[in-house]
């Protein structure tokens, strides 16, 4: 059974699929909130009920509690179920107190498989906008604002250009690790460990606002890593096979290529790797003058899994 948790009444054609526009009430996600949110929910699944209740547990405003609630959700590890919100597989597996790999989200691979969760579980417009359907090294904002708009079209009937541009300034308050974001914007995001990763920064070449993707060699996204994203990128998209082929893995719209934003010799290098601290996984030639790799003794995706945590 697989610890990669989709979102309540998603399947798998959903996966890296823009559903969700709002909800964040205009908070990026801050450390301490998604261990905060899942330590909660464990003690009380009821705790969401009552506002006075959550304000005081949580101790957040009204605003913060509707937001700690909406990030927990997004990034996988809780799942709201009526009125009811519960921890996931995923969530136990990764912020468990007693059982956890990483309750406090202490390691930078951490946030590295919640970015994994978020983008291609969560469903978020600006999310699935910037690292699935961008492939070039830096979009335009207003191109970014374009495709936010086509995917709600799709999925909700589309949304306004208000609702569209504070989905995508979540996007950027979340991730943009720019050096010359000014003091206001730095005291407004001040607390969001996904600038960590050094995915996005922006800026205005020419006047024109900006956002840069960064492609290479990432800090902190080591082989186990990799090894839980494609176990779950094996899931979704060649189930029951005995290979993986590295176009898939670098190139599908919804990859590990895609959603890291790796480069060919750094996501080879980490495959290379996995196969060290393996019997069961190979890289070989797949004939047509590509790689794959491939599971010689095992269901790839659950010894991918066993790797990972």
């Amino acid at each position: 059974m697989t610890d990669v948790m989709e979102r309540p009444g998603t399947s798998a054609r959903d996966r890296g699929r823009a559903r969700v526009f709002s909800g964040h009430e205009s908070f990026a996600v801050r450390y301490g909130w998604l261990p905060k949110v899942y330590e909660a929910v464990m003690h009380d699944p009821e705790i969401f009920v009552d506002d006075e209740r959550a304000i005081l547990m949580l101790g957040l405003g009204k605003n913060m509690v509707r937001s700690i609630r909406f990030w927990g959700d997004a990034f996988g590890v809780t799942r709201t179920e009526g009125r009811v919100v519960r921890p996931t597989g995923f969530g136990r597996r990764l912020l468990d107190p007693d059982l956890g790999a990483d309750p406090f989200l202490e390691d930078i691979g951490s946030l590295w498989r919640l970015h994994w969760q978020i983008t291609v579980h969560g469903g978020l417009g600006a999310w699935t906008a910037a690292f699935l359907s961008v492939t070039d090294a830096e979009v335009a904002r207003r191109r970014l604002l374009e495709l936010i708009t086509a995917s709600s079209m799709e999925t909700r009937g589309g949304v306004n250009a208000g609702t569209a541009a504070a989905h995508l300034d979540m996007l950027i308050k979340t991730y943009d690790a720019s050096a010359d974001r000014s003091a206001a914007v730095l005291e407004d995001t001040l607390g969001s460990p996904f600038q960590e990763l050094d995915l996005l920064r922006t800026a205005t070449p020419g006047g024109v606002p900006t956002i840069r993707l960064n492609r290479g060699c990432k800090g902190g996204l080591d082989w186990r890593t990799l090894a839980f994203a494609l176990a779950d990128h094996w899931r979704g998209t060649a189930p029951g096979s005995s290979a993986l082929t590295m176009r898939s893995i670098m190139l599908d719209r919804v990859s590990p290529g895609s959603v890291y934003r790796l480069d060919e010799a750094t996501m080879h290098g980490l495959l290379e790797r996995i196969c060290d601290h393996s019997d069961r996984l190979a890289l070989r030639g797949d004939g047509i003058g590509g790689l794959e790799l491939v599971s010689t003794k095992a269901e790839g995706p659950e010894e991918l899994e066993r790797l990972a945590w």
